[in-house]
């Protein structure tokens, strides 16, 4: 990463280096600056998530350059969240996530930039893998992916791994829009047509809180004519859902809904052949070769062509197939 020298317009007069002889790291400092105490916290959470390990890091060597939001901040962006009305709400594997990917966003490893070496609409490449846009039309502003900007209110606290910029916004990546703005798979079922069929029966059987839940699950998504070839093969007593009337008929649509959704996310890039147990507990479904493509067996032996993979939903995947996969 390069950085063009320049004199920082910060008009609020916090572009001075503070501590001329650093003596903590950059997680210390925000430690033991209490208008930080929500950024520790969100490293704490985010680093509950298997792999993470945010605060080891920026106790390292780095040099690092990290903007670094404020308590208000914390709770500005907590206001406009729905599901999240405090940090403590990130605590299911997805809030540790977003959490994590929203921490990255605010890092720039390799270099410790101080706002004298930052350059009119100059790109930053953060951990997260996006990019920040430094604005020094009117002070230092930092650009995410939303359309607020972030304004540097304390500049060039060095720490003794590099330097901390205060800011007064949560930077956003797009990454991180795209997942708060995606629909549960329930959500996705529903607003779309090719898969009323399947949304009515989910409905029907009680399923609707279940698949609207945290997950992940994947779900093998059978389309409306699927269903209907599935009905024709019932014979006359069932033309419609109407005809599953009685309990007995009722929970063995829950059962074949159940047989279609398993636990995590198996991505195309996932799919291989192998054996996965269904939410439909003690009954499996099989990933087999047929040509070049996989497909998804059931118990009777037939299978599912996949006809579309990978529909990202904010509590899992979906994939598209052309038959009712049935259990034994």
């Amino acid at each position: 990463m390069s950085f063009e020298c320049r004199v920082s317009n910060d008009d609020d007069n916090n572009s001075g280096i503070t501590d001329p002889m650093p003596t903590q790291n950059i997680v210390e400092l925000a430690q033991n600056t209490e208008s930080l105490s929500s950024l520790v916290a969100a490293l704490s959470l985010a680093d509950k998530q298997d792999g993470s390990n945010l605060i080891a890091t920026l106790s390292g060597d780095g040099p690092f350059t990290v903007f670094a939001p404020t308590n208000q901040a914390f709770s500005n962006l907590l206001a406009q969240l729905d599901g999240y009305d405090s940090l403590s709400d990130f605590d299911t594997a997805k809030g540790q996530m977003l959490l994590g990917l929203v921490l990255q966003y605010h890092v720039v490893a390799g270099a410790g930039v101080t706002s004298n070496q930052l350059s009119d609409n100059q790109e930053i490449t953060t951990v997260q893998g996006e990019r920040l846009m430094v604005d020094l039309t009117n002070g230092v502003y930092i650009e995410d992916a939303t359309d607020v900007s972030a304004k540097v209110t304390t500049a060039d606290v060095l720490a003794t791994n590099g330097v901390v910029h205060v800011i007064d916004k949560v930077l956003i990546p797009q990454e991180v829009l795209d997942m708060l703005n995606q629909k549960t798979l329930v959500e996705i079922l529903v607003g779309d047509n090719n898969f009323s069929i399947l949304a009515d029966v989910v409905v029907k059987t009680g399923l609707v809180e279940t698949l609207s839940s945290d997950g992940p699950f994947t779900v093998f998504a059978p389309t409306n004519d699927a269903f209907v070839a599935l009905l024709e093969d019932l014979g006359d007593d069932y033309n419609s859902l109407d005809d599953f009337d009685t309990e007995a008929e009722i929970d063995l649509l829950r059962n074949i809904v159940l047989y279609h959704a398993v636990s995590g996310n198996i991505y195309e890039a996932d799919l291989s052949e192998t054996t996965v147990e269904t939410a439909f507990a003690g009954n499996n479904i099989s990933v087999v070769m047929s040509g070049d493509t996989y497909v998804i067996q059931d118990a009777t032996g037939a299978q599912a062509n996949i006809l579309i993979t990978d529909v990202m939903a904010s509590n899992g995947v979906a994939h598209v197939i052309d038959k009712v996969l049935l259990p034994n």
